[in-house]
Parts: structure tokens; C-alpha cells; sequence
């Protein structure tokens, strides 16, 4: 069998007698053959975007011929829910249990009369962030001792 180790091509070899008698061993091994039990398991990533549906990155070309840069120079990524960065901001100084020393800054919606839903998704965004937040009440294991003694 082509590959496989041949003792005839090695017994030419000027060396000593204990080299030789290693060779031997390579003769006398027999490999174990196990039987391993496969087991497959689903691929879930750590990261899974929310965001609508995964781009395929199926680009149509424009009808004039003229380069495509969606993707290159723009982000190609569909942003149908997006939160407000205010409230990412809100989330994350919560989650940190920082007192903020700035204020921080609201974003303004341009021609809001105009958009009612925007402004009532914002509120909306608010006030569950707001229903996430710990009560601002302290329990103490002991008593605290009477500030008059």
C-alpha cells in the first residue's frame, strides 16, 4: 500500500543497533480504532443582530451603470426599530448606578407636530425605562440608631 511504512527502505541506514531496534517498534504498533460518539450542537452566536432582516449582501446594480458605495461608504444595515440615543444613554447610566454630574442632552424632533408617533414612541421608550429602574428606597439589615441620642 503506497504511504505506508516499508522496513525495507530503511535497512541500509548506517546506524547503531539501538536505532535500529526502534524501527522495529514501528512494525509491532497497532492503532486502537474507538468508535466516538458524535454529538452536534446548534451554532447560537453571542451576538445576534435585532435589527429586521439579515442583509444578504445581494447588491442589484444601479439601471445608469454607475458605482454602487452602499456598503463601502454608507452603512448598508436596516435600522427599522432604533432606539433613541437618549434612552441608550438613560439604560446605560441605570445600569451603572452612576449619579451624573452633566445633563443630558435630549434630542429634538423637527416639525413634531407633524409626527405623533415619533413622540409618543419616544415617551413610550421612557417611561419603560423608567419601569425598569430599582425604587429608590434603601433596606437596611440593622436599625439605624436615633439621630438625638
Amino acid at each position: 500500500m503506497p504511504g505506508t511504512y516499508n522496513p525495507a527502505e530503511y535497512a541500509n541506514l548506517q546506524v547503531s543497533q539501538d536505532v535500529k531496534d526502534l524501527f522495529e517498534y514501528i512494525q509491532r504498533y497497532k492503532p486502537q480504532k474507538l468508535d466516538l460518539d458524535t454529538k452536534l450542537k446548534p451554532f447560537i452566536p453571542d451576538y445576534v443582530p435585532a435589527v429586521g432582516e439579515v442583509d444578504a449582501c445581494l447588491k442589484m446594480p444601479k439601471p445608469d451603470g454607475s458605482k454602487e458605495d452602499l456598503g463601502i461608504t454608507q452603512l448598508d444595515e436596516p435600522a427599522l426599530n432604533c432606539e433613541d440615543k437618549t434612552v441608550l444613554e438613560l439604560k446605560y447610566v441605570q445600569g451603572k448606578n452612576v449619579v451624573r454630574a452633566a445633563p443630558v442632552t435630549v434630542d429634538s424632533i423637527e416639525h413634531a407636530d407633524k409626527k405623533p408617533k415619533e413622540i409618543s414612541r419616544w415617551i413610550n421608550s421612557v417611561q419603560d425605562l423608567h419601569k425598569t429602574r430599582p425604587p429608590p428606597t434603601v433596606n437596611y439589615s440593622k436599625q439605624m440608631p436615633d439621630f438625638d441620642e
